[in-house]
């Protein structure tokens, strides 16, 4: 479901302040819907969700979401409370960590004050973000240069609950999306991806030559495989997985594989990264989008 969060500055949302409060506090909102949980900052105490206030000392914080129900999972992150803007956390306990998420909204500003732009970090990574009519990236990204206003955003994963949402962008400020993405109850173990995979946003520049064609192999070979399973990305027209020089997301590319290909498996794994023989040259794919096959 769409929620609506307005993440303005605190002149439109503190209006109830003085001009002095305004400028020296900052304001938190946890959402936890029809799930009241106990709010904790620093360890103290404050109140029960829904929760809002609007008179914090700005700083960095330790922040404790404890549902009343003994039977679903705290919830504790960090926050920063900047002056005069909004911190909002919507949040849905489950039963365990891994069926929990929900979403931290922070701002911070811009030097270019004209400038707007959304950050997206997720658990896992390499999680899809659809950001309004903008082509689709792999977490973490960040959407720049954008009109002040109402804009949609969608992050998905295979097994992973969806996280569909509408915010406001505000001219001067960054807004940072910090999403924690809850496994679907019941979801094969097998293919669920680890918290702790990393994949890296394809850059959009890539020219069409950059996208590379299957290597072919004998159809008599008994070498493993690694197949391309869908990205849900499409790179220059083409759904394509990044294939990378060493196993890690600060590497360099060699390029794209498209999804539906197979590539020799060259059997290592590593970090959750396969080696592939990929144009002739030894690469990394992330398992997260692939598969070895016999």
């Amino acid at each position: 479901m769409k929620r609506l969060l307005f993440v303005l500055l605190v002149s439109t949302l503190l209006s109830g302040c003085s001009l002095l409060d305004r400028q020296a506090t900052g304001g938190l909102q946890i959402i936890t819907n029809d799930k009241p949980s106990s709010v904790f900052l620093d360890g103290q105490y404050l109140e029960k969700t829904p929760f809002i206030e609007k008179n914090l000392k700005p700083g960095n914080y330790s922040l404790r979401i404890e549902p009343d129900d003994p039977d679903l999972t705290p919830y504790e992150t960090s926050v920063s409370l900047r002056s005069g803007l909004l911190t909002v956390v919507t949040w849905k306990p489950e039963r365990t960590p891994e069926l929990s998420g929900g979403v931290v909204y922070e701002m911070e500003p811009l030097k270019n004050k004209k400038q707007a732009e959304v950050a997206f970090i997720t658990v896992p990574d390499g999680t899809i973000i659809a950001f309004d009519e903008l082509e689709k990236e792999f977490s973490p990204t960040t959407f720049p240069n954008l009109s002040h206003g109402q804009h949609t955003f969608e992050i998905t994963l295979p097994s992973y609950e969806t996280q569909k949402h509408t915010l406001n962008v505000v001219a001067g400020y960054r807004v940072q999306v910090r999403a924690k993405l809850a496994k679907l109850a019941g979801a094969d173990e097998a293919n669920l991806v680890p918290d702790t995979q990393e994949v890296a946003p394809i850059e959009q520049s890539t020219p069409p030559s950059a996208i590379a064609q299957p290597v072919a192999t004998s159809s008599t070979s008994t070498q493993k495989k690694v197949f391309i399973k869908p990205t849900n990305f499409f790179n220059s027209g083409v759904e394509s997985l990044r294939v990378r020089t060493n196993p890690n997301t600060e590497s360099g590319t060699l390029g794209f594989a498209p999804s539906g290909t197979n590539y020799p498996y060259l059997g290592e794994s590593l970090g959750g990264w396969y080696k592939i023989l990929f144009e002739q040259k030894e690469g990394w794919v992330s398992s997260t989008f692939a598969d070895v096959q016999n």
